[in-house]
């Protein structure tokens, strides 16, 4: 009976591992399409023109937290490289990980 009920959680283990790769083939599908990615590109939209201008990002994820002021030096198709005001840091960071882009009045 033991054996009965690993079978059946292995199968569903396969299942699963089955299924989260088919959602991610098909999240880079739609995103080669470019459908469902409108705000992101608004975003990059709006990064591209505030090339030269102090922005604070805010983020999806909490892991990478940033308070205070950067100036944006480049934006690219994902990526977007921002120096630190008040420093020589430079950081490169995914556009699809920014949240919220609040500009220096």
């Amino acid at each position: 009976m033991d054996t009965l009920a690993y079978m059946a959680a292995f199968i569903a283990f396969l299942w699963c591992c089955s299924l989260s790769e088919r959602v991610h083939k098909l999240e880079r599908k739609l995103k080669a399409a470019g459908i469902g990615t409108k705000e992101k590109s608004s975003l990059k939209g709006i990064l591209e023109k505030s090339k030269g201008k102090s922005v604070k990002l805010d983020f999806e994820n909490s892991m990478e937290i940033v308070d205070r002021y950067s100036l944006v030096e480049d934006v690219d198709e994902e990526w977007i490289l921002v120096k630190e005001e008040k420093g020589e840091v430079e950081k490169l960071i995914r556009i699809d990980d920014i949240k919220n882009v609040q500009f220096k009045k």
